[in-house]
């Protein structure tokens, strides 16, 4: 196990909340059954791979032994790889599960508690394991000791009963012809990286990218031996992948990873040997070809060397005042659209080009002028807004924060522009009416919280500005629950106790957020009310611990509404009934877990789970 140089921050990444999240409960509580009977056996030094802060690999036995692997990316991010088939579906399998908890243990943290009958049924999966290994080197040794001549004429009969196994034969052959010769490369590329006719499935888009993988290694020793037709050979590579890419489901991110990966290598030759400036002509042409757009623009400028970046600039500007001329195909971009067309796509590109380049020329108002002449979408207004704010040009921002908000009246990102501009310039009324109307669209505990402070700036009394708000929030479940009523009873075959009653959850949020603890109790204890499940765990965890019955009164609340729409494997429930126990005195505890076993005994499975 490769332990962290630095101290590992990200540890709470393998802590059991977040690792059940990941999984899922049923398959948490397998992988603790895993890690519980040492089932990881951890390799020695792992090499981190690019992005990478930290990383581990092990074998994970179960009915088979499988090849897992866990990494912390730069992101602080947990990610993991398992040959088992649930894992290649994309899932967080029970493997890597172990995997996670016996590297926590590694790294100081508790281990996991061992398990009795799981160790036992998991030490039986580890010696069937360890009978296959030794079953699998009795027969590696053999293939080793039969003569040469043998085994090829078996693989050969076997290639010719598998296409699998004779393209591998091809490529074989193609990369040993290609150590001294680039045509004979280039051949070695094509049968590597082959054209698909048709649409690859996921599963065979990650088959060709496992094939495909190959390419690298054909291509690495000639960025130092000749990097000119390095970058010839990468960019012919790159234009087959490109194809393919166009006609495959690359959910599992092989293909993608692959072109990623040879960018970066296209990126090692540029900086072996910088390019002539001509080669931006072919490199545009290059990027046209990507259907997914995954590259890098600024790393490869900054390979290519500044005879490069001149060309670049040139054709960046040319093209965008190509495209300005000719006539547009779509006259309008409507904020509320969800569909870009590919006019507006394209402008999209050349425009950020253009603005880009003029961004490394370090005049800032060239650039502002430049982007006050082409702006047009909600976003590209907030840029300039942006932009002027950046500087300390807070008139021009503001100016332009209104131009957006009036252009685009329905845009979140144009208003909360609009709303900065307002707070930061003392435009308070102005302010106090957006975080209003935005309060009455949304009325959660942040725009209470955010509306309060905007009616102490703006000068309004703070008792009488609450109770007026108090107020509304009241007459508007009002208007709710009667018209709740008036749908019930049109209901036909409706039930009498399922009458709707009034929801004060707005108002107990409200008060949670104020620390009005006492307020909000007695909000919820009010007859003919009702509150969401999640707003009375909120209020549960926030009381204090001289109230923790009073906690668990309303997380009895939540549990008897889950349990009515629960089902085995009853994870939500029982993790409920383990949160209630521990805020009830023992002797509470266990005298409500026995009415349980009472109230839901044909709920078998339940009760069988019950603390």
């Amino acid at each position: 196990m490769t332990q962290p140089t630095q101290s590992p921050s990200w540890l709470h990444l393998l802590s059991d909340q977040a690792l059940a999240d990941m999984s899922g409960p049923t398959v948490f509580e397998r992988g603790l059954n895993y890690a519980a009977s040492g089932l990881a056996e951890t390799a020695g030094d792992v090499t981190l791979r690019p992005g990478e802060q930290a990383a581990i690999e092990a074998t994970v036995h179960g009915n088979l032994p499988y090849a897992v692997r866990l990494w912390i990316s730069a992101d602080d991010e947990l990610d993991g790889a398992c040959t088992c088939p649930h894992a290649q579906d994309g899932n967080f399998c029970k493997h890597l599960v172990a995997l996670a908890l016996a590297w926590r243990a590694a790294l100081g943290d508790a281990a996991a508690i061992s398990l009795p009958h799981t160790a036992r049924k998991q030490s039986s999966a580890t010696q069937k394991s360890s009978v296959q290994t030794e079953r699998q080197d009795a027969l590696r040794r053999f293939i080793w000791e039969q003569d040469a001549s043998v085994l090829a004429e078996r693989l050969w009969s076997w290639a010719e009963r598998d296409r699998v196994c004779m393209a591998d034969l091809k490529i074989w052959a193609s990369s040993s012809k290609a150590v001294d010769d680039p045509k004979a490369l280039r051949a070695a590329i094509d049968a590597v990286l082959p054209r698909r006719n048709g649409y690859l499935d996921w599963r065979r888009s990650n088959d060709y990218a496992r094939q495909g993988s190959a390419v690298m290694e054909l291509l690495r020793p000639w960025v130092q031996r000749d990097a000119a037709t390095a970058r010839e050979l990468c960019e012919h590579a790159l234009r087959r992948l490109f194809k393919v890419a166009e006609q495959s489901d690359d959910s599992l991110g092989g293909i993608g990873g692959l072109i990623q990966d040879l960018m970066g290598l296209l990126i090692e030759t540029l900086r072996t040997a910088a390019p002539p400036a001509s080669w931006i002509d072919r490199w545009f042409k290059l990027m046209d070809a990507d259907p997914w757009g995954l590259w890098n623009e600024p790393a490869v400028l900054e390979a290519a060397g500044p005879e490069a970046q001149a060309r670049y600039a040139e054709r960046a500007c040319q093209d965008w005042h190509k495209w300005r001329q000719r006539p547009r195909k779509t006259t309008s971009r409507r904020s509320s659209s969800f569909l870009t067309s590919d006019d507006d796509l394209e402008r999209d590109l050349l425009r950020r080009r253009y603005l880009e380049v003029l961004a490394r020329q370090d005049d800032p108002r060239a650039l502002l002028d430049a982007m006050i002449e082409s702006v047009e979408t909600a976003a590209e207004y907030c840029d300039v807004v942006a932009f002027c704010e950046a500087r300390n040009w807070h008139r021009e921002a503001l100016q332009w924060a209104q131009s957006a908000a009036r252009l685009h009246p329905r845009d979140a990102r144009c208003e909360d522009a609009l709303l900065r501009c307002y707070e930061r310039d003392g435009w308070d009324e102005e302010a106090l009416a957006i975080r209003r109307q935005r309060l009455e669209h949304h009325p959660g505990p942040m725009q209470y919280m955010a509306l309060l402070r905007a009616a102490k700036n703006a000068k309004r009394d703070p008792a009488l500005y609450r109770a007026e708000l108090f107020a509304w929030a009241e007459q508007r479940e009002q208007a709710k629950h009667k018209h709740a009523l008036e749908q019930h009873r049109h209901i036909k075959f409706s039930d009498p106790l399922a009458t709707p009653r009034l929801d004060v959850s707005v108002r107990v949020q409200w008060l949670v957020a104020e620390k009005k603890l006492d307020d909000a109790w007695s909000l919820t204890q009010t007859p003919d009310t009702q509150c969401d499940a999640a707003v009375l765990e909120q209020l549960a965890d926030a009381m204090p611990k001289q109230r923790r019955a009073d906690a668990a009164r309303l997380l009895q609340r939540i549990f008897e509404h889950e349990m009515k729409m629960a089902s085995f494997p009853y994870d939500g429930p029982l993790k409920r009934v383990r949160q209630i126990v521990a805020c009830l005195p023992p002797t509470q505890a266990s005298a409500w877990v026995e009415s349980l076993r009472s109230t839901y005994k044909a709920r078998r499975r339940f009760i069988a789970g019950l603390p």
